[in-house]
């Protein structure tokens, strides 16, 4: 029977995420995308995948209506789940070691925390569509630490289930990060470092990895919400018109006229100085609110008025339908406005079914994982 992968708890419950002390950049997104970037990445979407995935997290971050789209598919499956046997043979059985290897098995499924751990998961992989994890697992603690997409790749599938290959030159550009791996990275990146040509892509021990994939029938990562990228930025664009629109509804011109000697036929003849008339126009301008502006002339001026016709369509509230068209889901999940309890159901039914193929897959890779540990019988997880 395959053992879990042990380290120190004193030094797992001290993971270092962040290392203040450490000046080198971190991964985060710091570029601002624009709507024309996009256009440009979807005509190729493999040979841009990874700008792809760095603009999902940048949208992630930036807009409000993405961020819930992806938390609203990430939290839809509680991952509870059943314990069951199989290929057993009931004549034979023998209950008290039955009823010994069942209780590890549900020990462990306790420790690894499923619910917690699977939903970070998810929300990664809505995100960048392949999650890459690795486990760290004492006697009675259990996490997975997410790795960095852009230094993993598929490289085969075991039992139905996705293995992938890390870019071990990812510690040559991170050399400090080194202590926050354990030693089969240690060990791998000593290999590397004596042969950098052959083995800077190294599989991982399946035994302690974890791979989901949202776009299976891809064989390159896409954002699955890839769809709505424009949409989001023809709503903020949306956003800034109708904040402009409304300021320019409440704006006022005021005219204030020179008056002119018409009798005398002579041209700028003014009945008062320009002296007067700016001293007069500055005190009128600085006694009126920032909403209201002052033209001082000697010309007559016809008012223009800024404001549209109250019939004219919402715009951000129509680029919002076409955002959660293109993303395939129901608006009124995010707004109650005319929303029914049928129509609801009916598109979350819907949603769900996305959920079910994905559950699949951890049932797989959860099961592959039990059966380095069963040893007289076999024991499976079936979510429910």
């Amino acid at each position: 029977m395959s053992q879990p992968i042990v380290i120190d708890f004193a030094k797992l419950s001290k993971l270092i995420i962040n290392d203040l002390n450490d000046s080198t950049p971190s991964s985060s997104i710091n570029k601002k995308y624009t709507k024309d970037d996009i256009i440009r990445f979807m005509q190729n979407p493999r040979k841009f995948s990874k700008q792809l995935r760095e603009v999902s997290r940048y949208l992630y971050e930036a807009s409000p209506n993405y961020k819930r789209l992806i938390l609203y598919f990430a939290c839809l499956p509680t991952f509870d789940y059943i314990v069951e046997p199989y290929g057993i043979n009931i004549e034979k059985i023998n209950k008290k070691t039955f009823k010994n290897q069942y209780q590890k098995t549900l020990e462990l499924l306790e420790i690894m925390n499923l619910q917690h751990e699977f939903l970070k998961v998810l929300k990664i992989a809505f995100k960048e569509d392949v999650f890459y994890g690795y486990e760290h697992m004492t006697t009675d603690s259990y996490f997975i630490q997410p790795l960095d997409p852009d230094y993993c790749q598929i490289s085969s599938i075991e039992d139905g289930v996705y293995n992938f290959a890390f870019d071990f030159s990812y510690f040559d550009k991170y050399p400090k990060k080194l202590k926050q791996y354990t030693k089969e990275f240690q060990t791998k990146y000593n290999k590397y470092k004596n042969n950098k040509k052959d083995y800077r892509w190294q599989e991982l021990d399946s035994t302690n990895t974890i791979c989901i994939k949202i776009n299976e029938e891809l064989d390159y990562p896409l954002p699955p919400f890839n769809a709505v990228f424009e949409s989001v930025f023809d709503i903020e664009d949306y956003k800034k018109l109708k904040k402009t629109k409304t300021k320019l509804d409440n704006y006022m011109v005021l005219t204030q006229q020179i008056p002119l000697d018409e009798k005398s036929g002579e041209p700028n003849s003014f009945l008062i100085d320009l002296d007067t008339a700016i001293a007069f126009h500055n005190r009128a301008a600085q006694s009126l609110p920032e909403q209201v502006g002052l033209i001082t002339s000697p010309m007559k001026i016809d008012a223009i008025k800024l404001d549209r016709k109250q019939t004219d369509t919402d715009q951000v509230a129509q680029a919002e339908r076409d955002y959660y068209n293109a993303a395939g889901v129901s608006q009124f999940l995010f707004n109650s406005e005319k929303a029914s309890v049928a129509g609801l159901s009916k598109s979350i039914n819907t949603d769900e079914q996305i959920i079910f193929t994905l559950l699949r897959q951890f049932e797989r890779w959860i099961n592959r994982k039990l059966k380095n540990y069963n040893t007289t019988y076999n024991f499976k997880v079936k979510f429910l």
